[in-house]
């Protein structure tokens, strides 16, 4: 009886343990130990005549149940955007990942974007573009409990993302938060310091990244997801989004989620860097890597083969660190970073006349061996493929991308 009377005191005297609280620390104090072994990942996607995610896990991972072999993939990286769980249900998904454990892949990496249209952000940051975020991101995130959950049914994103980990927790490891956000047709975005417009010394403006809005609201959405995801589990791990661009961690990493001016007041404590715990970026070699300026020929040279392809996973990732060291993330000012790949692959083959779009079934091979060994070498905890099929024939083909799959059209 005293131990009831005792729950019964805790259950309607301290709302804190019923319904959650922001967390004390963040990333600049503390980031979650890793305890799990490299994991093998691909981006699933979507084949319209085989859209059952049971048999895409089956041909991903095997299934010795039905004599299936697959290809090896350990882990899943997924999608539940909330328009797609707004209109099906939270647990629509639960019985797929429960699958995905059976036939041997766990933690997995889920990332969170896109809004129902009615929760869409209708501020026009680009001129007749519409901005990717969240509508009512600077709403309160906490609201005690008055609607039933700790977070404030008004600030929509805090509510998804909520729903989301509370449901799926005990089947993901990783919460990214959105996909590619830089993504920039932009010279801005790969420009030196000291160029006009660069992004080392200037914000990215919303018209050249891929949310469509300032990135003081990418920020927001980081802490808004670092603080709910930390109430529900507290090993979770937070990532950036996919990141393909060191001046835009950069930014990242030297402003707040103030909507102002990205300064730090009481209300906006600590730069982006408080706010993930993973380095997430994306690499393609054949758009990066395959050429080297040579100052004395005064023309690119190219080194298209697996070897340099694979190095280049290495090479981005300590172009990322560089900038992560700038700031103090160096395990003595606030903690290393911890890191993975949620994009990768080279083509199966070169599809325009472009000298860096090379690939061939054999490059392709050896890359992806050397890869996924240079990964675990260099700290890398998943490396995800794009993706788990091709899209299209290799004759017939108009897009390398669609070329890079573990199985054939």
């Amino acid at each position: 009886m005293h131990n009831l009377l005792f729950f019964v005191t805790l259950l309607f005297f301290t709302p804190s343990l019923i319904f959650g609280q922001a967390p004390t620390t963040t990333a600049n104090d503390v980031i979650p130990t890793w305890n799990d072994h490299f994991r093998y990942g691909v981006n699933p996607g979507y084949y319209p005549t085989w859209n059952d995610d049971k048999f895409l896990a089956n041909i991903a991972a095997g299934n010795t149940s039905l004599g299936i072999e697959g290809a090896g993939v350990t882990a899943f990286r997924a999608s539940l955007p909330e328009h797609f769980v707004n209109q099906w249900g939270y647990n629509v998904r639960v019985s797929a990942f429960q699958h995905y454990e059976m036939v041997g892949m766990d933690n997995h990496t889920v990332f969170l974007q896109e809004p129902e249209s009615a929760h869409q952000d209708m501020t026009a940051h680009c001129a007749g573009q519409q901005s990717l975020m969240f509508a009512n991101l600077y709403e309160d995130i906490w609201d005690g409990g008055a609607n039933g959950t700790p977070v404030n049914d008004d600030n929509y994103y805090a509510v998804y993302v909520y729903n989301v980990v509370e449901t799926y927790k005990d089947y993901v490891d990783y919460w990214e938060i959105m996909n590619e956000p830089d993504l920039s047709y932009s010279s801005n975005a790969w420009q030196l310091p000291g160029v006009p417009g660069n992004w080392w010394e200037n914000d990215p403006a919303p018209c050249d990244i891929a949310i469509k809005a300032p990135i003081q609201y990418y920020i927001r959405t980081m802490r808004i997801a670092y603080e709910v995801i930390k109430s529900l589990d507290a090993n979770a791990t937070i990532t950036t989004g996919g990141l393909g661009y060191p001046s835009f961690l950069h930014a990242i990493l030297r402003n707040t989620d103030n909507p102002v001016d990205g300064s730090v007041n009481t209300d906006y404590p600590h730069t982006g860097g408080a706010y993930f715990d993973v380095m997430s970026y994306h690499v393609y070699p054949h758009l990066s890597c395959y050429r080297v300026w040579n100052n004395t020929l005064g023309q690119f040279e190219y080194i298209r083969h697996s070897d340099a392809a694979a190095d280049c996973i290495v090479d981005f990732k300590n172009n990322m660190e560089a900038v992560l060291l700038d700031f103090g993330y160096d395990g003595i000012t606030y903690p290393e970073k911890r890191w993975i790949i949620t994009e990768s692959n080279v083509p199966r083959k070169g599809l325009n006349t472009s000298p860096e779009n090379y690939g061939t079934e054999e490059l392709q091979r050896n890359w992806l061996i050397k890869a996924m060994v240079a990964a675990q070498l260099n700290d890398i905890e998943q490396v995800h493929l794009f993706r788990l099929g091709e899209r299209q024939d290799l004759a017939t083909a108009t897009w390398e991308f669609d070329l890079m799959g573990l199985y054939k059209n």
